[in-house]
C-alpha cells in the first residue's frame, strides 16, 4: 500500500512540476507567483501564502528583498517586520535550507511575535521552506498558511512541498530570465547593457555589457550589489548620470530594470530637446518636427537655439556629428520638461 501511495505522490509531483515550468514560460513576470500558487493549491490546499527573498542581517533579523502576498493584507509585511527579531520559524528554516518545516498553532505561540501574527492573521498551521542562494547571499522563502479551523498540514504534505520547492524557485528565476531575454530582444542594446535588480539594489541578472559599463565608472566594482550612488537612484524617475555612463531604470513589480549606456553630449538635453535634435539631425524640417510633436515651428526653432547653446554648436552639420548614431527619434512624442 505504501508503494502505491508513493507512486501516486510522484505522479502528482510530476504533473505539478510540468505545469509550473509551463507557467514560467507563458506567464508575465508580474503574474507568475500568483499563477504558480494557484496551481500549487490544487495539490496542496492552503488559504494564504507569503513568497519572497530575504538576507540575514549581521545583528539579527532579516532584510526583505522581495515580497509577494497571496490572500494576505498589505499590513501583514509591516506587522512581520515589527516582530522579525522574534521570528523563530525564520531562524529554524534558514538554518536548514532546503528542508521544509511544519509548524502548529502551539509552535507559533512560543514567541510573542509569532503568537501575534498567528492571532491577527488566523494562522493555525504552516509549512515554510528556504532555498539558499550562496552566490548572492540571499534566500528564497515560501510559507503556506492554513486557518485554525482547517486540518493542520500533515507529514506527507510537508514532504511534497520540500520536493517541490527547489523547482518552484528555479521556475521563478526562469520566468525572470525569460523576461530579461524579452527586454533584450525588444530594444536595441548595442553598446549598452541591461540588468535586473531587486529593491535593495542586488543584481540577479546582468549581461556582459552592463558589467563592463559599471566598471568604467567604478573600476573596483565586482557586484552583485550595485554601487551605492546607483542603488540610490535605481527605480526612480530620473536616470543616473555618472562621469562615463548613464543608467535609466524602471520598476516592474519587485524588480528594477536597469539600462546602461555610455554618456554622450546629448545627455545634457531634456527628453524633448533630445528628440528635436535627433529629428533635425536626420534632416527633418521645422514643419515636420512641429507636426510630429504637435507644436508650432516657432517652438521647434526656439528649442533648437537652446540645443545649439547647450551643445556648443552653431549649425546642423555639427549637430548631426554630435548626434551620430543616437539620432534615432523614439516612436512617439515626449512631453515638455
Amino acid at each position: 500500500m505504501r508503494n502505491r501511495f508513493d507512486l501516486d505522490s510522484a505522479r502528482r509531483l510530476s504533473a505539478a512540476l510540468l505545469k509550473i515550468y509551463a507557467l514560467s514560460r507563458s506567464t508575465d513576470v508580474g503574474r507568475f507567483q500568483q499563477a504558480a500558487l494557484q496551481r500549487l493549491a490544487d495539490d496542496l490546499p492552503f488559504r494564504a501564502a507569503w513568497w519572497g527573498m530575504v538576507r540575514a542581517q549581521p545583528g539579527g533579523g532579516f532584510a526583505l528583498h522581495s515580497s509577494f502576498r497571496f490572500a494576505l493584507p498589505e499590513h501583514f509585511v509591516t506587522t512581520w517586520e515589527a516582530v522579525a527579531l522574534d521570528d523563530d520559524v525564520a531562524r529554524v528554516v534558514t538554518a536548514r535550507p532546503g528542508a521544509t518545516g511544519r509548524f502548529s498553532r502551539d509552535d507559533l505561540g512560543r514567541t510573542r511575535g509569532l503568537a501575534l501574527m498567528s492571532e491577527r492573521y488566523d494562522i493555525g498551521s504552516m509549512l515554510s521552506t528556504v532555498i539558499a542562494d550562496r552566490r548572492l547571499g540571499i534566500a528564497t522563502f515560501l510559507s503556506l498558511y492554513r486557518p485554525v479551523t482547517a486540518p493542520s498540514f500533515g507529514e506527507a504534505e510537508r514532504g511534497f512541498k520540500e520536493l517541490l520547492m527547489p523547482h518552484l524557485t528555479a521556475a521563478w528565476h526562469a520566468n525572470w530570465l525569460q523576461h530579461f531575454d524579452g527586454l533584450r530582444s525588444a530594444g536595441d542594446h548595442r553598446g549598452g547593457g541591461l540588468a535586473l535588480a531587486d529593491r535593495h539594489g542586488l543584481l540577479h541578472i546582468a549581461d556582459d555589457g552592463f558589467a563592463e559599463l559599471i566598471r568604467r565608472e567604478w573600476s573596483g566594482w565586482n557586484g552583485p550589489a550595485l554601487p551605492p550612488a546607483l542603488r540610490a537612484s535605481a527605480g526612480g524617475e530620473s536616470a543616473f548620470q555618472g562621469r562615463r555612463l548613464r543608467v535609466a531604470s524602471s520598476r516592474e513589480g519587485d524588480l528594477i530594470v536597469l539600462r546602461a549606456r555610455s554618456r554622450t553630449p546629448l545627455d545634457v538635453l531634456s527628453p524633448r530637446e533630445a528628440e528635436i535634435a535627433a529629428c533635425y539631425a536626420l534632416g527633418q524640417s521645422y514643419k515636420d518636427i512641429a507636426a510630429r510633436l504637435a507644436c508650432s515651428p516657432y517652438t521647434v526653432r526656439h528649442h533648437l537655439r537652446g540645443i545649439y547653446d547647450k551643445l556648443g554648436v552653431s549649425n546642423k552639420a555639427a549637430l548631426a556629428r554630435i548626434a551620430g548614431g543616437a539620432a534615432q527619434p523614439p516612436a512617439g512624442g515626449t512631453s515638455d520638461r
